[in-house]
């Protein structure tokens, strides 16, 4: 069995000393796909921005293994756009390149292998003809977009996504789909993936984690419908949150 891309070992995850979550255990390993279920303020941002090294956890060990390259464990992180506020006058192109700032300082120019990237995850999300424009400009899905070109823009080995389909038209959110469907199926990505699209989302991943009473409950997706059937009931409906 391969190494896992990320471990928690024993990890409680909170805002200001105040705990959310206690003691979590899990491991990430390649070609993961994990729908991250549970009520609002349970936690699910909380986990997700641990998880990308956003939020430095209150307690335990996180290791993100170094892979051949020696370098840790690439993370991309797809925000809720709400989150996102205060972008200065950006284009498309400009904001999808904060993406490269892991590997590249802000003040360097983005060429070569990474001016690559950069067109082919704005191509991915189907943003080409609007690249010159300003973020600012753009309607909530198409900004949602580039939020997700600039989580794709490092092609990271874990992809986190909070509410990455929300703001986005049905045609879209099926487009959307499609494309996390097949970096999961070509590659080694790995998707920990929260959203309230429950019903589009449980097609896309392989197994659950439930925030419950603090808490995270792993299983397959099969396994979760039969073990919850009034919860799944309501995701299949589309009324959990």
């Amino acid at each position: 069995m391969s190494s896992p891309y990320l471990s928690l070992r024993r990890v409680t995850i909170g805002y200001s000393q105040n705990p959310v979550l206690q003691n979590i255990t899990l491991d990430v390993f390649p070609g993961d796909s994990f729908a991250i279920l549970g009520p609002n303020g349970g936690g699910k941002t909380a986990l997700l921005k641990t998880i990308a090294g956003i939020l430095p956890p209150l307690s335990g060990t996180i290791d993100r293994n170094s892979r051949h390259d020696n370098m840790n464990v690439l993370v991309g992180y797809v925000p809720q756009r709400a989150a996102v506020t205060g972008l200065l006058p950006l284009t498309v192109t400009e904001v999808v390149r904060m993406g490269t700032y892991g590997r590249l300082k802000p003040w360097e120019s983005c060429k070569g292998e990474e001016s690559d990237k950069v067109h082919w995850a704005i191509e991915e999300v189907g943003l080409m003809a609007l690249r010159h424009k300003f973020y600012s400009e753009l309607s909530g899905g198409q900004q949602q977009r580039v939020l997700i070109a600039r989580g794709l823009v490092t092609c990271p080995a874990i992809l986190v996504l909070d509410e990455p389909l929300a703001s986005l038209d049905q045609e879209t959110v099926y487009a959307m789909i499609d494309l996390f469907r097949k970096l999961n199926a070509e590659s080694t990505l790995s998707i920990l993936w929260a959203d309230h699209l429950a019903p589009d989302l449980l097609k896309v991943v392989e197994e659950v984690i439930l925030i419950e009473n603090h808490r995270l409950v792993r299983q397959k997706v099969d396994e979760f419908m039969k073990a919850y059937p009034r919860l799944a009931w309501s995701l299949v409906r589309g009324n959990y949150e």
